[in-house]
């Protein structure tokens, strides 16, 4: 008997001290997780600059959460984990999951009209629905380049009246609802107007009641709030242009925009995350609702579903959003199967979703990716004779109009997309370029008489077609017929264009000088650059001026990214 005793006592002690020996073993791997992380994020923040706060949750125990950088540079506050953060469109998911309360207490439903809760807004050919507007297929132009159109920055305060009666202007939709699948601001800022009319409470007031106050969520408010945040503000830098980072003096408004604009912590935002594992907000109908990922005409589905993007991650289901802005960046990223989320929150234009994906490849262990600059080395550069540059000057058109310059200069070659700024290419023979650090490869060819005729753009192993355009260059005598007023009813605003010295300029609401992509005068002069025929460029889209059976210009349209056809008459 006492030796049977003696030998369980020796079973059990024997067991006990592999219990502890695992367990020292998993407090220093998670220790090394822990410093890798460390290192991980630590690296992407300067010293003495902007930076971001981040947490990481496994099964519900925050495993990591730290902070780096600097709230203020002009006071060298720093960040901490309680320091709140715009979140820019991370905010969409708090709207759309207003809406599905909604929904599931009965007060509307997906296929309503969404004029039967803003008849403001046009009767299109077809009707627009509230789902449409959740999954980003409503076709609704966005008003963020409208109000840059217009002259109403998004850095000043703008009022929901303003910005309502902009988009009931709007004559035309960018494409027939449920057609496609586009990103659209607009349709997040209805979905918020449509909480308050159906409920008589701001989507703030309403996100107030139904989610922040029962999650305890007590520094998030969907507007500036100084008295919730507690004077704790990262506020929002970019960068100065000499290596170092500067405020960016945002307006905060005090409306409540469904479309972003949600000052939260990352340790709210832990709060939040955790409600959609413990069913802490809505019911059974609330939960499928928000993974309801949406559908086009086709049939295809859908990567978004109610403010969330569910995507595939080396073989893992994830569930995430991004917000983005000049001065902050945000990203929530949750592996719902592994009950394991990153929040990153920035105060300065960064990266958050990668660095977030990277914290999830480290904690998981999961495929570490190498860049394609680490394994794949820029090719050697080859001497070209400038005469050679000449003969590939030009513009080179897409079949989806997508449209190319190639310009040369100081014996130097250059591609720029509308759009965009222009961008060095480098030879690595006479007639197949590449883009420096980026898996792009450009070639041109030629035709039966010799002429380039096109250029082929080949990257990630997909490749696409731009012909060359036969281009005019317009005489000094052909500028004066297109000098005038004209006239935006779907603006309410007017552009001039005139002559200065040998070329056209517009008279027009300027970009902010953060959204200066090219053709900034110090003058103050806003140049068009000729691209082929009536068509010019300016820094972010094209103008197609327009001209009557006499060959009389008449008017001009403005196609910038997906907004086509915005129609300006001449006075």
């Amino acid at each position: 008997m006492g030796t049977t005793t003696s030998h369980l006592r020796a079973l059990s002690l024997s067991f006990l001290g592999a219990v502890v020996l695992w367990a020292m073993a998993a407090e220093v791997q998670a220790a090394a997780t822990e410093d890798q992380m460390d290192h991980l994020v630590a690296q992407t923040v300067k010293a003495d600059c902007p930076g971001c706060a981040v947490l990481v949750v496994d099964d519900g125990k925050i495993v990591f959460r730290r902070a780096y950088g600097i709230a203020n540079v002009d006071t060298g506050a720093p960040i901490t984990t309680a320091t709140a953060f715009n979140i820019e469109s991370v905010t969409k998911q708090f709207t759309a999951a207003c809406i599905a309360l909604l929904v599931e207490k009965g007060e509307l439903t997906l296929d309503d009209d969404i004029r039967k809760y803003v008849p403001e807004m046009p009767e299109y050919e077809w009707p627009i629905t509230i789902r449409h507007l959740i999954h980003h297929t409503s076709g609704i132009r966005d008003f963020t380049r409208l109000t840059v159109l217009k002259g109403i920055h998004l850095e000043a305060a703008c009022s929901e009246r303003e910005l309502l009666q902009l988009l009931a202007r709007q004559k035309q939709l960018c494409f027939r609802p449920g057609e496609t699948h586009h990103y659209c601001n607009s349709g997040y800022f209805l979905l918020g107007l449509i909480v308050q009319r159906v409920t008589g409470l701001s989507v703030g007031a309403y996100g107030e009641r139904e989610i922040f106050a029962p999650l305890g969520m007590t520094h998030t408010a969907y507007h500036y709030d100084p008295v919730r945040t507690g004077g704790d503000l990262a506020v929002p830098h970019v960068p100065d242009g000499a290596g170092k980072y500067r405020r960016w003096d945002l307006v905060r408004d005090t409306n409540d925009f469904g479309f972003g604009g949600i000052y939260t912590t990352v340790e709210d935002l832990y709060r939040w995350d955790q409600s959609f594992f413990q069913d802490q907000i809505g019911g059974e109908k609330f939960h499928a609702l928000m993974l309801n990922r949406g559908t086009i005409n086709s049939g295809r589905t859908l990567d978004y579903a109610f403010g969330l993007r569910v995507c595939d991650h080396k073989g893992l289901t994830t569930v995430s959003h991004g917000g983005g802005s000049p001065g902050y960046n945000a990203f929530l990223l949750r592996f719902p199967d592994r009950k394991f989320s990153v929040i990153c929150l920035a105060n300065y234009p960064t990266n958050t979703g990668r660095l977030c994906y990277e914290l999830a490849d480290l904690y998981l262990d999961l495929p570490q990716e190498k860049t394609a600059a680490a394994h794949e080395p820029d090719p050697p550069v080859v001497e070209v004779a400038p005469a050679v540059y000449a003969r590939y000057e030009g513009v080179y058109r897409m079949h989806d109009q997508i449209t190319f310059i190639i310009s040369t200069s100081d014996n130097r070659l250059f591609l720029q997309q509308i759009g965009a700024s222009p961008v060095e290419i480098l030879p690595k023979s006479a007639t197949v370029y590449f883009l420096k650090a980026v898996n792009l490869e450009i070639s041109f060819s030629t035709d039966e008489s010799g002429d380039v005729s096109e250029l082929v753009l080949r990257q990630n192993g997909r490749q696409g077609l731009a012909r060359r355009l036969d281009r005019q260059p317009l005489r000094a005598d052909q500028l004066p017929e297109y000098e005038g007023q004209y006239y935006s009813d779907e603006l309410d605003a007017t552009y001039g264009v005139y002559v200065k010295g040998d070329r056209l300029c517009l008279q027009a609401p300027r970009l902010p000088e953060i959204f200066q992509v090219n053709f900034h005068d110090p003058e103050g002069e806003n140049g068009l650059q000729h691209i082929v025929g009536d068509q010019f460029m300016r820094s972010y889209g094209t103008m197609e001026f327009a001209r009557d059976d006499r060959g009389k210009v008449t008017g001009f349209s403005v196609n910038a990214g997906d907004l086509r056809d915005l129609r300006f008459r001449r006075l």
